[in-house]
C-alpha cells in the first residue's frame, strides 16, 4: 500500500460511515477556473468602473481600515460593500447593464436582490460546469465516480453548481433550507453560503457576514452529527480560512474530550503543492481563543487522483441516493401521525427496464411488495 492508503484508509474503515467532502473556492478554481473572492470582486469592479484606477482607489480605501493579511473577511466584505454601492448608482440606468436588467430585472424589482448579487450569479453561470479544464478531466471523472457509493454528501461555501451537477445529490441552496428542513446526511449537498441559482441567497457583503456570524453556531449545531459520524475532507480551502476555523471552533466546543479524540482522526485538510510526487500525510494543530485547539490530519499532494482512489476503496453496498430514499421514507413513516397518502414503495427505478432489474439485490417497502 502507498503511504496515503496506510494512513487514510484505516480511518475510513473505522468510521463505519461514508465521508463528507467540505468544498471551498479552490476546488472550483482547480476544475473550472472560477475566480477567488477577490478576483470575483475585481471582475464586478471592472464592470462598475471601467478602469483599473478607480478599483485601485477603492482598494486603497479598504486598506486604510483593514489589514487584508490579518482580517481577510473584514477587508473583503468592506471592499465588496464599496463596489456594491458604486454599482447600485449605475446598474439601474446605464446602458452597460441593459442585458442584465432585461434578463434579471424581476429579481431586482420584485425580490430586491442587489445588482452585485445578480452580476455575480450571471458571471459564475458563464462557467459551464460540464466544461472541466482539459488537464483536470480525468481527475474530475475519478471524483464523480465516488458519488454513487463512496461519498455521503458535500458541504460547500461555493455559490456555483459544479458539485451538485456532478453528483446529482439533493441540494439545500441556503442556510435557511439547511436550518428549517429535515436533512438525512446522505446524498445531499449543503450550500451554506448560497447558490447562483437563487442570487438572493448569496452571502458576500458585510450584512451577509454579520448574519453568518450570528447563525454560525446554529449551522455548526446542524452539522455536528456529520462531524461526529463521518470522516471529513476539506478541499479548496487555505489553512487560515476564517469560515472553516469558526465552524471547527464551534464543533470542538460542543464535543466531549472522548468525542474530540475520535473526530480528530477523521478530519483531513487537503493542501495542494505543485510538483510533489508522493502525497504526504501529517498532522497540524489549529489554535483557537481561550486556549482551545484541534489537531487534524493534513494531506499534501499534487495529483488528487491519489486521494480519490483511497476514498473509493471505502464504499457502501448500495447506491447512496437509494439509501437516502430509504432513510427519508422510514423517517417520514415513523414520525407521521396523519399520512396524507398511502405509503408506497419508493425505489428510483423509472429508467430501469426488465433487463436492468435482474441486477437488483435489495428491495425495501411497506405493505405489499410486488417487486419481490
Amino acid at each position: 500500500m502507498t503511504t496515503i492508503e496506510e494512513k487514510i484508509l484505516p480511518s475510513l474503515k473505522e468510521a463505519d460511515a461514508l465521508p463528507f467532502l467540505f468544498v471551498g473556492s479552490g476546488f472550483t478554481k482547480r476544475y473550472l477556473g472560477l475566480p477567488t473572492w477577490e478576483n470575483l470582486i475585481d471582475h464586478i469592479a471592472d464592470l462598475t468602473y471601467g478602469n483599473k484606477f478607480q478599483l485601485a482607489a477603492t482598494k486603497n480605501e479598504a486598506n486604510k481600515l483593514y489589514d487584508k493579511s490579518r482580517n481577510y473577511n473584514a477587508y473583503m466584505t468592506y471592499l465588496t460593500d464599496l463596489v456594491s454601492n458604486d454599482l447600485d448608482k449605475v446598474w439601474y440606468t446605464n446602458s452597460r447593464f441593459a442585458d442584465s436588467r432585461q434578463k434579471f430585472g424581476q429579481l431586482a424589482t420584485d425580490e430586491q436582490v442587489p445588482p452585485l448579487k445578480i452580476e455575480i450569479a450571471k458571471y459564475i453561470k458563464s462557467f459551464d460546469p460540464s466544461h472541466i479544464l482539459n488537464d483536470r478531466q480525468d481527475e474530475f471523472s475519478a471524483l464523480k465516480n465516488l458519488a454513487e457509493r463512496s461519498v455521503a454528501g458535500v458541504i460547500t461555501t461555493n455559490y456555483d453548481t459544479l458539485i451538485e451537477s456532478a453528483f446529482k445529490f439533493e441540494t439545500y441552496s441556503s442556510q435557511e433550507e439547511l436550518l428549517f428542513h429535515t436533512k438525512y446526511d446522505l446524498g445531499e449537498v449543503y450550500k451554506i453560503h448560497g447558490s447562483v441559482n437563487f442570487p438572493k441567497t448569496i452571502m458576500i457583503n458585510s450584512r451577509d457576514y454579520q448574519e453568518i456570524n450570528e447563525k454560525h453556531k446554529y449551522i455548526s449545531a446542524k452539522l455536528l452529527t456529520i462531524f461526529v459520524e463521518h470522516p471529513i475532507f476539506f478541499l479548496g480551502y487555505s489553512l487560515e480560512d476564517e469560515d472553516i476555523r469558526n465552524i471547527l471552533f464551534d464543533i470542538q466546543m460542543g464535543l466531549t474530550p472522548e468525542q474530540l479524540e475520535i473526530i480528530e482522526k477523521r478530519l483531513f485538510f487537503v493542501s495542494w503543492r505543485k510538483g510533489i510526487r508522493d502525497p504526504e500525510v501529517t498532522t497540524f494543530t489549529i489554535s483557537f481563543e481561550q486556549g482551545h485547539s484541534l489537531t487534524i490530519g493534513r494531506i499534501t499532494l499534487d495529483d488528487y487522483n491519489d486521494l480519490y482512489s483511497v476514498i473509493g476503496k471505502s464504499s457502501t453496498k448500495y447506491p447512496v441516493k437509494l439509501l437516502r430514499y430509504a432513510k427519508r421514507d422510514l423517517y417520514q413513516f415513523a414520525l407521521t401521525t396523519q399520512p396524507s397518502k398511502k405509503v408506497v414503495l419508493s425505489v428510483p427505478d423509472e429508467d430501469m427496464n426488465p433487463e436492468s432489474l435482474k441486477n437488483v439485490e435489495f428491495v425495501y417497502g411497506f405493505g405489499i411488495i410486488e417487486r419481490a
